[in-house]
C-alpha cells in the first residue's frame, strides 16, 4: 500500500489540485471516513452518529472500503457508498465537508476533496512525534515543499482539546495558517452513555467484575516480531501480577494495536487477551474499565477525562525509543508520576493506585473551556460558523 501511494503521488497532485477548481460544491453534504477506509470507527464514527441523530437538516454520508462497514450501515438506514465506486467519487467532488481520522486515505488512494472543508479530526492527540515532527534540516524543507503539492494529512480546520495539543499539532503538521480549534474528540462523548453491563456481556466479562484494560501500541518490526508477544507473555506468567489480581479480584484484558501480530494464550479468568476484532469500539472498551495500564499510547488522553488511575508500563523503554518513534520530553514527566519498568513493580502500583499522572494529563490536555461539554456539537458549531451559517 505504501509502494501504491509513492507510485500515485503525480497523479494525486494533479487530481486535488484539480478538484479545488469544482465550483458546485453543496455546504450541506458532508462525507465521513475514517481508518484508511477499513473501519467503521474512532472520531470519524462518533461525529457521523452525532449528526445524524441531531442535525438532520445536513446531508451525512459515510464512505468506506470495507464490505462489512458498508452493509453494516446499510442495516442500519445509514447513507453509506464505497469510496472507489461512482457516487463515491460523485459525493467526494460535491461535498462541502470532509472529515477524516487517519489521512485523506479515508477517501480512497485517490481523494477528490480539496475544496471542501477538509476536517482533521485525527486519531488522538499525545506525546509520539509523528509526520513531520521525525523530520529536520534539509528534509524537513523537502518534506513541506511536497505537502505543498500534495499530503495525505492535508486539512484546512484541525480540532484540539487544549493549547499544549495545538502546539503538537502545529509541530507534528507543520500548521501555520491552517484553522485549529479546542472542540475535544467526539469519540469521548461516548464515555457520558455508556452501558457497562451490554459492553461487558458481548466481551463474555462478568459486568460485575473490576477491570484493568492493558492497551500498548505498536512496535515496530525492527523490534523484533515477537516484541509485544514477548511483554504480555511475561505479565501472563508473573506470579506477583496473578496473585495482586486474584487478591484484589481484577480481570486483566489486553487489547492489541491492530498492527500487532495476533497470537494465543491459554484461557485464565483473570487475564484475558482480547480479539480485536470482537472489539466494537474502543472508546466504548475504555470506558467500562476500572483503570488503564498503557506505554507510548495517546489513549491515556482520553481515558484521563474519566479520573480513574493510569499505569505507564514501559520495560522496553530504551529499545523503544531508539527504534521507534521519539516522544516529546514531557511524556516521561508524566509518566514518571505512576511508572512501572518490570511486572513486579505494575503489581504494586496496582496494588497502591495513585491519580497524579492523571492530574497532569488532564492539566495538558483537557481545556476548561470545554470540559463536560458535547464535543461533536463544539465540532458542530465550529463548521458551521466557518461555512457562515446562522445558528437557529
Amino acid at each position: 500500500m505504501a509502494l501504491l501511494r509513492k507510485l500515485l503521488l503525480p497523479v494525486n497532485i494533479l487530481l486535488f489540485n484539480v478538484s479545488r477548481l469544482i465550483p458546485f460544491r453543496n455546504k450541506k453534504l458532508w462525507i465521513f471516513g475514517a481508518l484508511e477506509g477499513k473501519k467503521y470507527d474512532d472520531n470519524s464514527k462518533y461525529m457521523f452518529e452525532y449528526m445524524t441523530e441531531n442535525h438532520q437538516n445536513f446531508r451525512c454520508i459515510w464512505l468506506t472500503n470495507s464490505k462489512s462497514t458498508y452493509h453494516a450501515l446499510l442495516d442500519k438506514g445509514k447513507e453509506v457508498f464505497y469510496n472507489n465506486s461512482i457516487k463515491g467519487k460523485w459525493y467526494q467532488m460535491r461535498c462541502g465537508v470532509a472529515f477524516y481520522t487517519h489521512g485523506l486515505m479515508d477517501f480512497g488512494l485517490l481523494p477528490l476533496v480539496a475544496g471542501a472543508e477538509i476536517v482533521a479530526l485525527w486519531h488522538g492527540m499525545g506525546f509520539k512525534q509523528i509526520y513531520n515532527g521525525k523530520y529536520h534540516g534539509i528534509k524537513l524543507k523537502a518534506k513541506k515543499a511536497l505537502d505543498h503539492l500534495f499530503s495525505w494529512t492535508y486539512r484546512t480546520i484541525s480540532i484540539a482539546t487544549s493549547q499544549y495539543s495545538i502546539q503538537w499539532l502545529k509541530k507534528m503538521f507543520t500548521l501555520n495558517g491552517e484553522k485549529i480549534y479546542i472542540t475535544g474528540q467526539p469519540r469521548n462523548d461516548a464515555f457520558k452513555n455508556i452501558n457497562r453491563e451490554i459492553v461487558l456481556k458481548r466481551l463474555g466479562v462478568n459486568p460485575q467484575s473490576k477491570i484493568i484494560i492493558f492497551m500498548p501500541t505498536y512496535r515496530h518490526k525492527r523490534m523484533g516480531e515477537n516484541a509485544m508477544e514477548i511483554i504480555i507473555r511475561k505479565l501472563y506468567e508473573s506470579t506477583s501480577l496473578t496473585y495482586i489480581l486474584n487478591s484484589l479480584g481484577y480481570i486483566f484484558l489486553v487489547k492489541l494495536h491492530p498492527l500487532t501480530p495476533s497470537f494465543e494464550l491459554p484461557y485464565r479468568d483473570n487475564f484475558r487477551l482480547l480479539n480485536y476484532y470482537d472489539i466494537y469500539s474502543n472508546q466504548e472498551l475504555l470506558g467500562v474499565c476500572d483503570m488503564l495500564v498503557t506505554d507510548y499510547s495517546s489513549c491515556y488522553v482520553d481515558y484521563a477525562l474519566m479520573n480513574r488511575p493510569i499505569i505507564f508500563y514501559v520495560p522496553d523503554m530504551n529499545i523503544f525509543f531508539e527504534q521507534s518513534e521519539r516522544l516529546e520530553d514531557d511524556f516521561l514527566k508524566i509518566a514518571t508520576l505512576n511508572i512501572a519498568y518490570t511486572p513486579e513493580e505494575l503489581a504494586k502500583k496496582i496494588s497502591q493506585p495513585s491519580m497524579d499522572a492523571v492530574r497532569e494529563i488532564n492539566n495538558l490536555f483537557e481545556d476548561s473551556s470545554i470540559k463536560d461539554s458535547i464535543f461533536s456539537e463544539n465540532v458542530f458549531n465550529v463548521i458551521v460558523k466557518e461555512l457562515g451559517f446562522q445558528r437557529t
